[in-house]
Order: C-alpha cells, then structure tokens, then sequence
C-alpha cells in the first residue's frame, strides 16, 4: 500500500491494525456560492480532539477518486492543493478563493507548517488532469499522498474536523479515497474505501397543507423534490416496466368534478365560493399548481385515479407527464429549493414510488429511480381503547392489541380483586377455599375465631385437650373442662396429686412426730407427745383399753350406751 511510501519517506509511524476507533465519516458543506458554482468543503471527521490526521493517500485497489460530471472550477493562478493558494492574492485575484484544491487541515499557504504531497506517474497525471477542471483519480501500484508529519497540528481535529478538500462545481460530486490518522495512543489507523457524494437532487418530502378539508378525515399534501443548485430544473416523472410509478392510497382521493388529473387542468377562477372543494382537487404536476404551468403528458393512466383510485405506470410503453426543458419557470427549485409534484387529499396513508429526470445546471440529466415516500408520517401500534396496550397517539391500528396482559377480576369477594383492571375476565377470579362457605379469608386468616387459638370456630373440636388426662382426645381443639385425672386429692396425703380431679382411694399418710398419751387427764399424760398412740391411764380405770366403758374387753354399743347416759353430767 501507499502507505508504506509515505512512511519511507515521511517517517511516519507503522499502522495500526486496529480502526474506526474515533474516527465518524466523511461529511462536506456549502462553503459559498459564486458565478463559479457552488464551493464545497470536505471534511475527515473525529469524536476525540487528541486525534491526528496523518494522510489522504491512494494505492491499488484503494483508489482516489474525486469527480464531477459538470467538472471542478481552476484558478490560473493556484494549483491542485492548498499550499499552492497563496493568501496574499485572495481578494485581489477574482476567483481564486473558490480555486478547487486538496489538503490536510490548511487551505492556504499561510501556515508555517504546511502539508507535502508525494507520487508516481498516476498521480501527476491525476493533478494535471484535475488543475484542467477535470477528476482527480489515482488508482496504481505507486498511488500517492497529501500528508503531514507526525504531531503537526494542520492535522488536528479543529471543531472534530479536520479539513479535506475544497470542490467547486456547478454539479454534484464524489469523493472517494482513504485516511491514515493516529490516536491519543500513538496508534495509527487506516479507513479505507471512504466515499462521500454530493447530487444537488436531496430527495422528497412532502408537507401538510389542510386537514379535515373536504370532509373529516380527508386531509390535504403536497409533496416536493428538492434542490441544493436553485439552476437545476425538474424536466419529468415516469414510469415504465421494471421501474413503476405508483401513487397509492389506504383510503380515496378526493377527486373534485370540476378538476382533473393535472395541476395543469385546474382553472384559478373557478376556485373560490362557487366550487369551493375544487382547491383541494388532486393532481400531478411540475412546480405549478393551476394552468399556470405549461404541463405536457405521455400515455399516464388516469382514469382509476380520477374515480380516487391509484395512479400507477408499469406497463411496456411507460408513460410520463414533463415540461420542455428551459421553458419552463416553475419547474426551478423555489426559494427553499422545492418543486411541487403534486397535491393529494386523502383520508387514508399515501405510498409513492416515483422516477425523476431533471436538467442539471451543467446541461447534464441525472435521473433517480425508485424514489420512495409514505406520508402522513404515522405511528403503528394498538387503537382499541379496551386493549392493555392501547396507545392513545397511534395512527393506524398494526394488530398488536393484547387483551391478555393486563386483564383482571372485577368481583370484590375474590382474593385477586383489581377495580383498575382495564380488561375485565373474570374467569381469573381467584377465592379462598371453599368460597362461598368459607371459613378463613385470602390470607388464610379465620373469619371468626373467639378464643384467638388460630382455629376457626367453625372448625373447633370440644373435649379433654389435656393428654395427661384419662379421657385425652387428640381431635379436641377447644377444652371443654372434661379431663378427668385419677389421683390422691388429700392435701396433707404424702402423695397428693394436684392435678388430680378425681380421688382414687391411693392416698398415703406417714406418721411424724412423737407418741404418747395426748391426754392432759391421763395419768401418763406425755406433753411432748403430738400423736397419741392410746396409752393413756386414767385413774380409776384400766387405760390400757380406756373407751371399754363396762370393762367388758369390748368397745362396742354398750360402752356407748353407758356414755351417753352419763352424757351432760359433771365430775365431782
């Protein structure tokens, strides 16, 4: 690659093999216009300031190539490149400051550092070729270069662009060529195989000029090809097999009876208070918009687009409506560079695809094929307000409505009630078990549950919760008081049961303390003794058996009956 040279010779640094770090394309600007044509300026654009633009260089099969069909305009008194335009003549020598020149950065020879070129035979015989007005186009083995050194800073991105080329021209152009730069890492990047081109046609628009005109929903466009050279001039739209002209509708056009098909047919004085919807009439044309404009037609069918149909030429002869070229004023660009190709009222969406030829400033007739436009801009997406992706600013409804996503229950009672659920299913009801009849709500929580024990009432099991108890029921939720506990129920019993309910006969007494006679009246009366163990002596009587009344050996009735007749009396 050329490359190699100019580092040879230039001693700049290897290439990289990394690329588009920072750099973001070729881009070009009026810079003026004059008698000379329009002058353009190229630029090498980058997002980083610290980058560097080391050269604008070709070798095969990277070519360059800079051309013009109506060619670059050359001032004697400069050359091919910006350090051959000298400053001090700019304002003196008429036209110099439009010269078409190449560079890196500089576009005079007032900078201390300037740029170098360098090559072989194709490129001399590319800068004779382009100081006559003609291409510049290197395309060999030896290729050549504009550059500058490493670190200058013609090279450095002013604005994040680094200048390329100054082009005048009374036509479009093409730039082609490849760019060597170096990034704040000392990295050195190559892009290849740039192209840039300028064509004075800019493509179509269109704009709205009324809405709800003849009656609601039918609104009312124009559309416009536009000019960047107000000196071209539109000459025809065509169609033929292979390259259609179709203007359709979604809906109708709005065809007035006292219009008709052409801008041409439409007489001004009929528009007014007497034919009021015959301004909004739709029609084809070429800059004019009544008969004002010498309009002329080839074999265009308009019969189906009179009826507010689609205007379509497809078939093998073709057919085409134009003006004679240079005889017409309203086929120029006007002040904002348009020319009208027609109105269309309308209550639907507009798809044109359309075929242009127009007469170049240089004589020259560019045509462009397959120019497409859809107008109104519209915005797709669902339309049905019920929807859950309703989109209240959507245009046209594209199918995509979902009823599913957002849909909800509407029944209070159910557990995934949603009041603001846009879409009502109430098959998605969700309740809690056994609904209606039941006992615990969504959360699982008792309705009714008095006694706090997380059982609902409805489902309490009475009975003996207690399983020490005898009658223990493992079902029982709720003790009823039922337990009944066999046991000593004595409390001064060695083996009292507290917890017992029921006595069972088990109770057992120790005895503690001292025996004795515990009878003051006793003759052997033991005062230390607190358990009398029936050893009390009274006098007068055998204690060994004391209550043996009659001293009969037997305690029995008639020792009672002997008590109780002496029963009351007092003792001497």
């Amino acid at each position: 690659m050329y490359q190699r040279l100019v580092l040879a010779m230039a001693a700049l640094v290897a290439i990289s093999t990394s690329a588009f770090a920072d750099f973001t394309g070729l881009t070009y600007e009026i810079h003026a216009t004059s008698s000379y044509g329009t002058t353009y300026r190229v630029y090498a654009n980058f997002d980083d300031s610290s980058d560097i633009l080391q050269a604008f260089w070709a070798e095969s099969p990277y070519a360059i190539n800079i051309t013009s069909g109506a060619g670059f305009y050359q001032n004697e008194y400069s050359g091919a490149f910006a350090k051959d335009v000298n400053a001090g003549l700019i304002g003196v020598i008429d036209g110099i400051e439009y010269d078409s020149w190449l560079t890196i950065g500089q576009e005079d020879n007032s900078p201390v550092l300037d740029g170098s070129t360098v090559g072989g035979s194709a490129w001399n015989s590319a800068v004779v070729a382009f100081e006559a007005g003609g291409d510049f186009y290197v395309n060999d083995a030896v290729g050549g270069s504009v550059f500058v050194t490493p670190d200058n800073p013609l090279g450095e991105p002013v604005g994040g662009r680094v200048l390329l080329a100054q082009l005048t021209t009374t036509g479009g152009f093409t730039f082609e060529g490849n760019l060597q730069w170096r990034d704040s890492a000392l990295d050195v990047h190559s892009e290849e195989g740039l192209t840039l081109e300028m064509t004075s046609f800019q493509g179509l628009t269109y704009e709205t000029v009324g809405e709800n005109t003849t009656s609601d929903g039918f609104n009312t466009y124009r559309v416009y090809a536009n000019f960047d050279n107000p000196n071209d001039q539109l000459v025809a739209l065509y169609g033929i097999q292979d390259t259609t002209l179709s203007i359709t509708t979604t809906g109708t056009f709005f065809q007035d009876p006292y219009g008709g098909a052409f801008a041409s047919q439409i007489n001004p004085l009929l528009i007014g208070d007497l034919f009021p919807d015959l301004v909004y009439d739709s029609w084809v044309t070429i800059g004019g918009e009544d008969n004002a404009v010498d309009l002329q037609n080839l074999a265009v069918p308009t019969t189906d687009f009179e009826n507010g149909g689609s205007l379509v030429i497809d078939d093998l002869y073709g057919g085409s409506w134009y003006i004679y070229p240079d005889l017409e004023p309203l086929a120029f660009p006007d002040a904002q560079g348009r020319v009208l190709i027609g109105q269309f009222t309308t209550d639907g969406i507009v798809d044109m695809l359309v075929n242009l030829q127009y007469r170049a400033e240089d004589g020259s007739n560019p045509q462009h094929v397959g120019l497409a436009i859809t107008f109104p801009v519209v915005t797709p997406g669902c339309t049905n307000a019920g929807a859950c992706n309703y989109d209240p600013a959507a245009d046209f409804d594209d199918g995509t409505c979902d009823y599913v996503s957002c849909a909800g229950c509407h029944e209070s009672e159910a557990c995934n009630y949603n009041p603001m659920a846009p879409v009502v299913d109430n098959t998605l009801c969700e309740y809690p078990p056994n609904y209606p009849a039941n006992t615990v709500d969504c959360d699982g929580n008792c309705l009714n549950d008095v006694d706090g024990d997380g059982v609902c009432d409805e489902d309490e099991v009475p009975g003996c919760t207690n399983p020490d108890a005898d009658n223990y029921n493992d079902a029982a939720t709720d003790d009823d008081g039922s337990c009944v506990i066999a046991g000593c129920t004595d409390g001064d019993a060695q083996n009292f049961d507290p917890a017992a309910t029921s006595d069972d006969d088990s109770c057992e007494f120790l005895i503690v303390g001292t025996q004795g006679c515990t009878y003051p009246d006793a003759t052997n009366y033991d005062m230390e003794a607190d358990l009398d163990d029936g050893s009390c002596i009274f006098e007068g009587g055998d204690c060994s058996c004391p209550f043996d009344v009659n001293d009969d050996n037997i305690i029995g009735s008639a020792d009672l009956i002997v008590f109780l007749a002496a029963y009351g009396g007092t003792c001497d």
